[in-house]
């Protein structure tokens, strides 16, 4: 199977993509991967990570995409670089199965719509994203930024392409739930309103509205929104996280007296960490498009890289695109 790798897209990018890959073709011993950079820099790279290079194939391209690139204009103004090079031979090759990348997020939506396209039938494309509960497992998120505008139809489409998903990885009926401001049926503004009745009416399970305080409490697997209100609400999540962790922080390296103690709690903060470190790994499919499209958080290790590439691997293998379309056109007709 053969994965496109963007190797500069990420914070900590070329060195977690390059060790990222050497750890996911160690793993992975039919994988082939292509990777979008430069060869002459990456190729040294490889070897000193022991990866096998009779199983890498590389992209050629210097440039790298940036965070202050326009997300609607990199595919012209920065041709030869990583990204763009990276959906054009999506784009042009069949034989790839995936694009796997750590880089902009407004970058990866815009080259996902305009150069890979929709499955037939779906309106918008959903940016899903994993999110830590008290339960220790995940409840999944969608969308998180990819539609800032939605009509109802986007929002019910998302639903089933992420039920989809989540019954991909083993979920038999995964509990579906709006963002609401009130659970009590009728809360909320009208999109809301309407897609609570739709879903309602939908073969789904769906479980009714939810409050974002409980979200992270585990009550459902999969929560939906338009892409404002869903990135708002995950971005807070993350700044409240980092707000309790600085806190932790500076309780703990006060003082002498309080590093001594906290040698005495290490397991426990370890053990806190665990559900954040968890979701971190997991990646961010961009339902919808004609091929296998995934988001690494920008801060990726070469942990992270090599879950995701293992990732596209298993979706690939589990026919995920072909799962959505055949889903989508069985369900549209309960609307």
């Amino acid at each position: 199977m053969k994965i496109i790798l963007d190797a500069y897209g990420g914070d900590k990018a070329p060195a977690s993509t390059v060790k990222g890959a050497a750890l996911a073709l160690a793993k992975h011993p039919d994988l082939i991967l292509a990777i979008a950079g430069d060869e002459a820099a990456l190729r040294p790279a490889l070897e000193k990570e022991k990866a096998p290079l009779d199983r890498v194939e590389f992209l050629q391209a210097t440039e790298i995409v940036l965070n202050t690139d326009h997300p609607a204009s990199f595919l012209k103004e920065k041709p030869n670089s990583s990204l763009a090079v990276a959906f054009e031979a999506l784009r042009k090759g069949d034989e790839y199965a995936a694009l796997v990348s750590a880089g902009p997020t407004g970058a990866l939506l815009s080259g996902t719509v305009l150069r890979i396209g929709r499955i037939p039938g779906v309106h918008r494309p959903g940016l899903l994203a994993a999110i830590p509960t008290r339960t220790g497992k995940l409840c999944y998120l969608i969308d998180v930024g990819a539609n800032m505008d939605c009509k109802p139809e986007y929002l019910y489409q998302f639903a089933i392409m992420a039920d989809a998903y989540l019954r991909s990885l083993g979920m038999e009926a995964p509990r579906i739930a709006t963002l609401s401001v009130g659970q009590e049926e009728g809360k909320g503004n009208e999109l809301s309103k309407t897609v609570y009745d739709m879903l309602k009416a939908s073969p789904l399970n769906f479980q009714g509205n939810i409050e974002a305080d409980h979200v992270i409490q585990g009550e459902v697997d999969l929560v939906v929104c338009d892409g404002f209100s869903g990135n708002v609400f995950l971005k807070s999540l993350e700044g409240g996280a980092y707000f309790i962790s600085d806190l932790f922080k500076g309780a703990i390296f006060k003082n002498i007296l309080t590093k001594f103690g906290a040698l005495f709690m290490i397991k426990g903060l370890k053990k806190v960490k665990e559900p954040f470190n968890y979701a971190s790994r997991a990646c961010s499919p961009l339902l919808g498009a004609k091929k296998i499209v995934l988001k690494c958080h920008g801060k990726s290790d070469a942990e992270t890289i090599e879950a995701t590439i293992s990732e596209a691997i298993s979706l690939k293998e589990k026919d995920l695109i072909e799962r959505i379309g055949e889903t989508l056109s069985q369900k549209n007709d309960h609307q």
